[in-house]
C-alpha cells in the first residue's frame, strides 16, 4: 500500500480544490484513508457517478461515521446527499487559519476569509483552539461552517 508523501498529498489537496473527482480517485488508490478521511469525503462528493465514486463513499461515510471528529458527521451527511445545507466556495484551510488567528470574517457572498481590519465584513470567524493535523483542523473547520449553515464547494474561477 502506497504512503501519503508531500507529493500525492499535494495532489490530492489540488484535486479537491479543483473538484476533480476523477484525479482524486487516482491520488486515493492504493494509500490509506485515515491519515486525509476529510479529503477523501470531498473527493467521494466531486465523484459521483464516476466508477469507483460510489464505493468510496460508501467507505468514506462508514470511516466518518466510526471516527466521530469535528466535521466527520457534516461530511458524511453531504456524501449521502442529506445536508441541506447551502453551498459556498470557501477554502476550509483559510478557515481553519482564522480560527486559529482570530479576527477574521467570512464573506458568505464569494467565500473569501477577509481579515477584521482589512474591512472584511461578513460572519465573524471566532478564535478557537484547534485540533493537531491538517486532516483534523479542516473537520473542525467544516463544522463552524455547517453551524453557520454552509457547506464548503469548490472554488471557480
Amino acid at each position: 500500500m502506497a504512503e501519503w508523501d508531500g507529493e500525492a498529498l499535494a495532489r490530492l489537496r489540488g484535486a479537491v480544490h479543483r473538484g476533480d473527482g476523477g484525479r482524486g480517485l487516482e491520488v486515493l488508490a492504493g494509500r490509506p484513508l485515515g491519515p486525509v478521511l476529510q479529503y477523501a469525503g470531498d473527493v467521494a462528493v466531486a465523484a459521483r457517478g464516476l466508477p469507483g465514486g460510489a464505493a468510496l463513499a460508501r467507505e468514506c461515510v462508514e470511516e466518518l461515521r466510526r471516527r466521530g471528529l469535528p466535521g466527520d458527521a457534516e461530511l458524511a451527511d453531504e456524501i449521502e446527499g442529506v445536508s441541506g445545507l447551502a453551498g459556498l466556495p470557501v477554502d476550509l484551510g483559510a478557515v481553519a487559519a482564522a480560527m486559529d488567528d482570530g479576527f477574521h470574517v467570512l464573506d458568505v457572498e464569494y467565500g473569501d476569509v477577509v481579515p477584521v481590519d482589512e474591512g472584511g465584513e461578513g460572519v465573524p470567524i471566532p478564535p478557537g483552539v484547534l485540533p493537531e493535523g491538517e486532516d483534523a483542523r479542516r473537520g473542525a473547520a467544516r463544522r463552524w461552517l455547517a453551524e453557520q449553515g454552509y457547506r464548503a464547494v469548490p472554488r471557480g474561477l
